[in-house]
């Protein structure tokens, strides 16, 4: 019986990794306790009269371990992508100066208008391409193109 109460547990915490940001560790957790139920099933000789092999307990692992692990490969192959939307994204693109007075001014990027501001005094003029460096507070930061 003590074998079932663990199988049982492998499932909630299975179940419970799809729900909760454990990063893998409830599913690992979950494959183990399945691994540990089906080992004292298995050497109890089965469960309710039935007899239960190891296979039926290393197909089940397999089976819930390869989602688990296609799932972790490719949320760790994401997490390592630059952004591509909302402010972080325009991080490292062009923008156009549309006007401009000594450290702050308006560019053009991605088909909207940003408030600007660079450290140093420049003498931008309007149409002067410049590189998007930064974001703080909605205004970009920005530098000369190099």
């Amino acid at each position: 019986m003590e074998g079932l109460f663990l199988i049982i547990l492998a499932f909630i915490l299975i179940i419970a990794e799809a729900h909760v940001p454990s990063f893998g560790i409830l599913g690992i957790i979950g494959i183990a306790a399945l691994l540990a139920g089906g080992n004292v099933i298995v050497e109890q000789g089965g469960i309710f009269g039935i007899p239960i092999g190891w296979d039926v307990f290393i197909g089940l692992a397999v089976a819930l371990a390869l989602p688990l692990f296609i799932a972790s490969y490719v949320v760790a192959k994401n997490l390592k992508k630059k952004p591509v939307s909302g402010v972080e994204g325009m991080i490292g693109h062009d923008a156009k100066i549309v006007d401009w007075d000594g450290k702050s001014g308006r560019v053009h990027i991605q088909g909207e208008l940003w408030a600007a501001h660079s450290e140093f005094d420049h003498d931008f003029a309007a149409g002067d391409i410049v590189t998007v460096s930064g974001v703080h507070d909605m205004s970009l930061r920005i530098h000369l193109k190099s």
